[in-house]
């Protein structure tokens, strides 16, 4: 865990509290005697210690989001919607574009500094290499915290690749369908990722927000090795069975939205 006892703030908001990235943030924060609030959509059955206050509402609410943001000195936003059944970009926007504009507005009105989680994906997008809704409105979640810093506002960007760990069952979408039995068909197998691990990425959560440079984006991101090879180490460690068949990336690109990959 974060070792460093005394951070400068001291009472963190995070949204977004019962995720795979969420869950592992209150717990190191909660190691750095900081208090902790979270703002989730329902009551959490993450079973959190008693001394986090769980906040319960609707992040495309403004006057919500400011009211779990007051007496905080750091909101470390990571609610995001990531894979959504519908075609439609409306609940994209909603939750990653207008719950982060209403954010960047609570911070403002409250004063704190604002740690926003993004995505490697952002560059890709706007490479034209990816162009999936997720990316999409990461990408102009992200524009809107860059404008609100050069408007003033104490805030800090971190774009993880894809994330791995295991927070109530679940381990990230890769494992999560190995572990399920899903992932019978493996896309891209050559394919180069850096899974990073959720705890430490957590940590660089805090890190970031004890001393990134305003207005600075950092990645963070593991080793690199082949999405192969990377699923043959989860199989090979949980004992499970690989996947049937693998594919090159050129067959998924143009019909599937690749949402799953950060």
């Amino acid at each position: 865990m974060v070792t460093n006892p005394s951070l400068r703030f001291k009472h963190a908001l995070v949204t977004g509290a019962t995720g795979i990235v969420g869950v592992p943030l209150v717990h190191e924060l909660l190691s750095c005697r900081v208090l902790v609030s979270t703002f989730t959509r329902g009551v959490t059955q993450v079973g959190f210690p008693s001394k986090v206050v769980n906040l319960s509402g609707d992040i495309a609410n403004t006057n919500q989001v400011i009211k779990a943001s007051e007496d905080k000195d750091v909101i470390f936003h990571v609610a995001a919607v990531k894979n959504n059944s519908s075609s439609s970009y409306s609940e994209f926007e909603r939750i990653n574009v207008n719950g982060t504009k209403n954010v960047i507005t609570a911070a403002r009105t409250v004063g704190a500094r604002l740690v926003y989680v993004s995505t490697v994906n952002v560059d890709g997008f706007r490479r034209g290499r990816l162009f999936d809704y997720y990316s999409e409105s990461k990408s102009e979640a992200e524009k809107l915290v860059s404008k609100a810093v050069d408007d003033g506002l104490d805030a800090v960007i971190v774009r993880p690749a894809m994330v791995f760990g295991s927070v109530g069952g679940r381990a990230g979408l890769i494992v999560d369908s190995l572990l399920s039995g899903g992932l019978r068909v493996l896309p891209a197998p050559e394919r180069r990722i850096n899974p990073v691990w959720s705890v430490d990425l957590a940590r660089a959560l805090i890190s970031a927000a004890e001393n990134g440079h305003l207005g600075t984006a950092y990645t963070v991101a593991g080793s690199t090795l082949r999405t192969g090879d990377f699923v043959a180490q989860v199989c090979e460690a949980r004992k499970l069975r690989k996947p049937l068949l693998s594919l090159p990336a050129w067959l998924f690109i143009a019909p599937l939205k690749l949402s799953w990959w950060a």
